[in-house]
């Protein structure tokens, strides 16, 4: 989101060039049929040993949503965490009188829920971990929809965005349509399994917005407890946030700040880009698993949202 350090990185539509994909199974694993996994040709190269493995975000256009999907359908039963990041046009509604420190759950989902029930999704960042650790690759969808002619949005935000390179242009013509994306995720198993685990960094508005998109862009829940519920039924009861973990392990700041503290360095892309963003998050959430986590459940926090819990 443009209020997260950094700018977003510059979107391009393009073909993907022709490739070898070979992360695909670890060679421990047993053997999946070579009819399941479109990029694979070599398998031994997924000899993955930290979470600082080189990287690679993908754009996700209409073109090739399919057979990104595909893969991500592919790879998700051997990296069961999922790790998600939302960009979008700012916020048009904020409460002056009531500083953000001051605001409880409810008057903070009262924002959250108003903000996202009148934006438009721009991005969302997935990057994926697991047993093996993280995956090398994230996804970056692309979504359509938003025009600032016409639509409501922070018009400092949407200049950032800008100034950054998002090419919002491209995003009308070549992003993916909501229905497709929402569809999508259905479809290849993100949604609705009680077995992923997902997480964010300060991630009200990346469950807000991820959530609304799989209603097909319907209002939010008029309540906290109702948005809880929906949360739950969407990515099931394993939902973290990094910001919150964060804390509780005695570092605080936002994800730039909270990644150097780790000493996790950002693998690929850059800040305020939703792929990247997503696989730092997920790069924090493996550091501070390895770190302060090691001998209890971090299940335990599972749940708490910063600001909504």
């Amino acid at each position: 989101m443009p209020s997260r350090d950094g700018g977003p990185a510059v979107m391009r539509p393009h073909h993907p060039p022709p490739r070898s994909f070979v992360h695909v199974v670890p060679e421990y694993h047993h053997p999946t049929p070579t009819a399941m996994l479109p990029y694979a040709q070599n398998p031994a190269h997924l000899l993955f040993p930290s979470a600082a493995a080189k990287a690679e975000v993908r754009d996700v256009w209409a073109g090739n949503l399919e057979e990104e999907l595909s893969a991500i359908a592919t790879v998700l039963p051997y990296y069961p965490c999922v790790t998600v990041d939302t960009e979008f046009p700012g916020a048009v509604h904020d409460d002056p009188a009531t500083p953000r420190y001051l605001r409880g759950p409810r008057e903070s989902y009262a924002l959250v829920k108003r903000n996202v029930d009148d934006l438009k999704l721009l991005q969302v960042g997935i990057a994926l971990s697991g047993a093996a650790g993280r995956f090398p690759v994230a996804w970056q969808f692309n979504i359509r929809g938003f025009n600032p002619a016409l639509d409501p949005h922070a018009p400092a935000s949407v200049a950032m965005l800008r100034a950054q390179g998002m090419d919002l242009a491209a995003l009308r013509e070549f992003g993916i349509r909501p229905a497709d994306f929402a569809d999508g995720f259905y479809r290849c198993g993100l949604v609705g399994s009680g077995h992923l685990t997902w997480a964010a960094f300060a991630g009200a508005y990346d469950f807000a917005y991820l959530a609304k998109a799989l209603i097909g862009g319907r209002p939010l829940p008029e309540t906290l407890d109702g948005f809880h519920a929906l949360v739950q039924q969407l990515f099931g009861p394993k939902v973290l946030d990094a910001k919150h973990l964060a804390k509780c392990c005695g570092v605080r700041g936002g994800l730039k700040q909270v990644a150097a503290a780790l000493g996790v360095e950002r693998a690929a892309g850059r800040a305020h880009c939703a792929g990247s963003d997503s696989l730092l998050t997920a790069d924090v959430l493996l550091a501070m698993l390895d770190r302060f986590f090691r001998n209890s459940s971090v299940l335990s926090h599972a749940g708490t949202i910063v600001d909504l819990a």
